[in-house]
């Protein structure tokens, strides 16, 4: 074979593995992010929220008690009868379940917790002082049975890594 021949197909060789390795490392940056941003999540909940459930039967008797105000309690009975009927449950674990592209262009990370609460987060606004994201998540959230609420006292406790499934596919 002609030295010429060799050498371009070394030198394309050579080419080919650079961006081959290139777009493998630019890959790999992106997944370390995005668990880097689930564990960060998955801490923040941990550590701001908790979940709740109700006895509805208890509930209901309560509502029909109070009869939207024209019943036997006040408004101010009434609300403080059904914050006691709530059941109060730590989080315990975080399992994330996609990623999905608003038409906005924001990015929704999807997660469930305790096999209970689904919930979904946008990532869509970046904290000038830390250039980190910032988690919106409702105070009162929910549809049943189980709601989320953020905790008196927050914590900075950070949830054991044994505790958090994380997603690695693609974006959806």
């Amino acid at each position: 074979m002609d030295k010429k021949i060799i050498l371009i197909l070394g030198i394309l060789l050579i080419m080919c593995l650079g961006i081959g390795g290139k777009m493998y490392m630019n890959k790999e940056k992106d997944r370390e992010e995005s668990l880097e941003i689930q564990k960060d999540l998955a801490n923040y909940v941990y550590s701001n929220y908790v979940l709740y459930t109700k006895d509805e039967e208890k509930a209901n008797k309560i509502k029909e008690a109070y009869n939207k105000g024209n019943g036997s309690l006040t408004e101010e009975e009434y609300l403080k009868k059904m914050k006691e009927v709530r059941e109060y449950v730590d989080i315990e674990k975080i399992k994330f379940t996609g990623y999905s592209i608003t038409p906005m262009n924001t990015v929704d990370i999807h997660f469930i917790i305790n096999d209970a609460y689904e919930e979904e987060v946008s990532l869509d606004t970046i904290s000038a002082e830390t250039n980190k994201l910032m988690y919106t998540i409702s105070k009162h959230s929910g549809n049943g049975p189980y709601y989320i609420e953020e905790k008196k006292e927050k914590t900075d406790k950070i949830m054991p890594d044994s505790n958090i499934s994380y997603y690695v596919g693609e974006v959806k």
